[in-house]
C-alpha cells in the first residue's frame, strides 16, 4: 500500500484513479496492480452499513481491501495494519500509511468514518465542481485516515493505492 506522489485528477472516474495509482512514481518497482482506495457509492463500495456490520464482504463492490490481510508500506516491511473479516480496518493502524509528505498529507477517499460512502465523492469522481472526503495518511486512527475532512474537488489531494 502506498500514497501517490502526484495529486489525483478527480473528475475522471474510478478506473482512471486506479490508472493514476499504477503510473505514479511512488508505485514500488516490480510490484503488481494497484487500485485507489476510494468509494463512490456506485462503482466502488466498501460498506453499505456502518463497518459492514449487516452483510460483511457481501456489501463490497469492487472493494480494494481483502478480508484478514496484513497490509504493508511500499518498503515491504513496515506493517500498516490488518483488515478484519469484513475487509476493512476496524481498529487503529499499527503504523501510518506514509509519513512522507509531498505537498499535502491528505488522500481522497469518498468515505465516511464508518466505511460507508460519503456524499462528498466529486459526484462519482466525474466533476471538480463538488466536494470530496479525504483522510490523512500520517494518522493511525481509522476516522482520521479515511474521513479527516472534506474539500472541493478542484483542490486535489493524493490517493491511497492498494496492491491487488
Amino acid at each position: 500500500m502506498f500514497v501517490t506522489k502526484s495529486n489525483a485528477v478527480l473528475n475522471v472516474g474510478i478506473s482512471e484513479l486506479d490508472n493514476q495509482c499504477n503510473s505514479d512514481e511512488n508505485k514500488p518497482s516490480g510490484s503488481g496492480t494497484y487500485k485507489a482506495m476510494v468509494a463512490d457509492g456506485t462503482n466502488r463500495i466498501a460498506c453499505t452499513s456502518a463497518n459492514c456490520a449487516t452483510g460483511s464482504t457481501s456489501e463490497h463492490i469492487d472493494w480494494v481491501l481483502k478480508p484478514n490481510k496484513e497490509y504493508r508500506r511500499a518498503d515491504g516491511t513496515t506493517v500498516i495494519g490488518k483488515t478484519s473479516v469484513n475487509g476493512i480496518f476496524e481498529s487503529d493502524l499499527t503504523n501510518e500509511v506514509s509519513t512522507v509528505i509531498n505537498g499535502t498529507n491528505f488522500a481522497i477517499t469518498g468515505l465516511n468514518a464508518n466505511w460507508t460512502n460519503s456524499s462528498n465523492d466529486c459526484s462519482n469522481f466525474s466533476t471538480t465542481g463538488a466536494n470530496v472526503a479525504f483522510g490523512s495518511h500520517i494518522e493511525k486512527t481509522i476516522a482520521s485516515i479515511i474521513a479527516f475532512g472534506n474539500t472541493t474537488c478542484s483542490n486535489s489531494r493524493k490517493l491511497y493505492c492498494v496492491e491487488q
